[in-house]
């Protein structure tokens, strides 16, 4: 039985970004059966693009209040189609994405999965990291990992209650959490689920929030390694070092407390959590200092 896909994309300020990622969806394999953009831009540029290309889908355009949670709400509310595919404003999508994201969900007889993550790997183009940041990326990889922060390792939830994703060379099978910039739903799931709009702006770590209620819903989570994607992690409209520190406490705590506070036992990787969020950016006095403020917005309640 054949599904119909809706692909959505959430976007503000990202105009240049938006056009490079366009190209991609409008070349897969398997087109999209609608295509719903939900834009929170200051500057609106997009719906006058859209309007002015020829694409192989019915494209709608939306704009809303800002807020990523709230965005990614308004597109379920507002597209029709029985899978939901969510991409960020900055990916390149390998031409078979749709296709194979779309066989998980059809071989799934027993009808368990409830949502589907990608590969993400590097643009082909990309230069080979330096010593320096081989090395960084292993001690700060090992200090993740250690103090049970978020990090590349098997997509399963920490017991501090923070997420990892999948490493790269990860096979396909199930795992707990999907990365925010390539999600796919069954509509059903969002009769149980819904992106928390208590997470503001950037809406950090709602990937997390959202495999956590799929998997609470009764549903699995399955890594497709063949179903492959580029992040090219736009510097437009995103959080400075300080900031970004800030809001990983805040929302951290919020979401600990709300999903996983009731095993008293999490407690203590939860403290052990909050020590290594300090830790790991001691080599960082902006990220450092975000990581006392949004402490002294949780402990100073």
């Amino acid at each position: 039985m054949s599904s119909t896909i809706s692909v959505i994309i959430c976007t503000r300020n990202r105009f240049d970004d938006f056009t490079k990622t366009l190209p991609s969806i409008a070349a897969q394999t398997r087109l999209p059966d609608e295509f719903v953009v939900v834009d929170s831009s200051d500057i609106l540029q997009i719906e006058e693009y859209l309007d002015s290309i020829k694409l192989p889908f019915p494209p709608r355009y939306i704009h809303t209040q800002s807020g990523l949670t709230l965005q990614r709400n308004h597109g379920i509310r507002e597209s029709k189609g029985d899978l939901i595919f969510f991409f960020d404003d900055d990916v390149d999508l390998d031409v078979n994405y749709l296709a194979k994201t779309e066989e998980v969900f059809v071989n799934d007889v027993r009808h368990e999965i409830g949502a589907v993550g990608g590969r993400i790997v590097e643009p082909k183009n990309s230069q080979p990291p330096t010593l320096r940041l081989r090395l960084e990326r292993v001690v700060f990889g090992l200090i993740r990992a250690v103090f049970g922060l978020v990090g590349n390792k098997n997509g399963k939830f920490n017991w501090s209650g923070m997420p990892t994703h999948p490493h790269i060379n990860m096979q396909s099978g199930f795992i707990e959490c999907l990365s925010g910039c390539c999600m796919a739903f069954r509509r059903e799931v969002f009769e149980k689920a819904t992106f928390d709009e208590s997470l503001a702006r950037y809406g950090l770590m709602e990937d997390a929030d959202i495999s956590k209620q799929t998997l609470d819903a009764g549903y699995k989570i399955y890594y497709e390694a063949s179903a492959m994607l580029v992040h090219n992690e736009s510097p437009m409209n995103r959080l400075n070092y300080q900031q970004w520190a800030e809001m990983s406490v805040v929302n951290y705590d919020y979401l600990f407390r709300k999903n996983w506070s009731r095993d008293k036992l999490r407690w203590v990787a939860y403290y052990w959590a909050m020590l290594g969020l300090i830790v790991s950016n001691f080599h960082n006095m902006d990220a450092l200092t975000g990581t006392f403020i949004g402490m002294k917005k949780v402990f100073g309640k």
